[in-house]
């Protein structure tokens, strides 16, 4: 009677953290398209296909979030860039995987603007220390024109930035889905995908402790296999997609639309250290900074080549 009970209670503990998952938890600044595949996997039931019950955090700040993994409230980070100036300075964070493997930032400018060397001479709106900022620099640099040929203007936040465009405080400035469109609906013009200029940028993707890469790396595997997943399922299935960014990332059907069309070349789950040095550059730029450390340094791709080869993808 009683090795029935147990056996009956054994069953139901198992079968209960079988269906509910493994806790865990990844950090992201804001809702974005930059964080599509993370946003699809929960959405259609990956994570919990891999065992884990995933919740996906809003933390704005970068230093938060580093503290917030090395401390253990959170598992893994969805981002690249912004971890950057702590693992240079010794943090123990690991890059496991890409989600977008470009930048998702238009150059909007007023219409009279036809080339980027008619910026030459007008302000540009930009977040001092953000990608935008690095952004566009590197653009501008790619074109051969100097910082000094231009004025920034320090307007944090997409909807500032529009404002600013449409009261001509600014000529130009980077924006990214959905404010980029809202911009164009406008009357503003798109004049470059950065997209289609930054071809292997490590933009987005996942990254986890030093601590619990070593610690536990079954967790590790399983999280990795759901972003991966959901890249190729964001890829390969646009409704989906589409129905995702207007449900969780608050964006009208239109500029969804739009929106996928940009960044479906970009996903990729695997990450170049060209496309990590790439982006470690721009964080430098913005910050004024040198990298200390090698992208092979910080990189572990074994988890996802697995997951790649598992999954028979290519």
């Amino acid at each position: 009677m009683w090795r029935a009970v147990i056996a009956l209670a054994l069953w139901y503990f198992i079968g209960a953290g079988a269906a509910w998952g493994v806790p865990v938890r990844a950090a992201y600044p804001s809702p974005n398209v930059q964080f599509l595949p993370a946003f699809v996997a929960l959405e259609k039931g990956i994570y919990k296909s891999e065992g884990l019950e995933a919740e996906l955090i809003s933390v704005r700040s970068a230093l938060t979030a580093v503290q917030a993994l090395i401390g253990g409230q959170i598992q893994f980070i969805l981002t690249i860039g912004p971890q950057m100036p702590a693992i240079w300075e010794g943090t123990d964070i690991i890059l496991l995987a890409q989600q977008v493997g470009r930048p998702t930032f238009s150059l909007i400018v007023s219409p009279e603007i036809q080339k980027i060397s008619d910026l030459k001479g007008k302000k540009l709106g930009v977040s001092f220390g953000g990608s935008t900022f690095a952004g566009i620099k590197a653009l501008l640099e790619l074109n051969r024109v100097a910082d000094k040929d231009v004025q920034y203007i320090s307007i944090p936040g997409s909807g500032p930035k529009v404002a600013a465009l449409k009261q001509g405080v600014i000529a130009g400035t980077l924006l990214a889905p959905p404010a980029d469109y809202m911009a164009v609906k406008a009357g503003f013009k798109r004049l470059v995908n950065l997209a289609d200029v930054f071809r292997d940028t490590a933009f987005t993707g996942l990254a986890a402790s030093g601590k619990t890469v070593r610690e536990n790396p079954q967790l590790v595997k399983r999280m990795v296999r759901a972003i991966v997943r959901g890249v190729f399922h964001t890829r390969d299935y646009p409704e989906d997609a589409i129905q995702v960014m207007v449900k969780h990332l608050r964006m009208e059907r239109e500029a969804a639309l739009d929106a996928y069309q940009m960044i479906r070349d970009s996903l990729n789950p695997v990450p170049t250290e060209k496309g990590v040095e790439l982006m470690a550059q721009w964080q430098a730029v913005a910050l004024g900074v040198k990298p200390k450390r090698k992208p092979a340094e910080y990189m572990n791709l074994s988890f996802v080549n697995e997951a790649m080869a598992e999954l028979s993808r290519k």
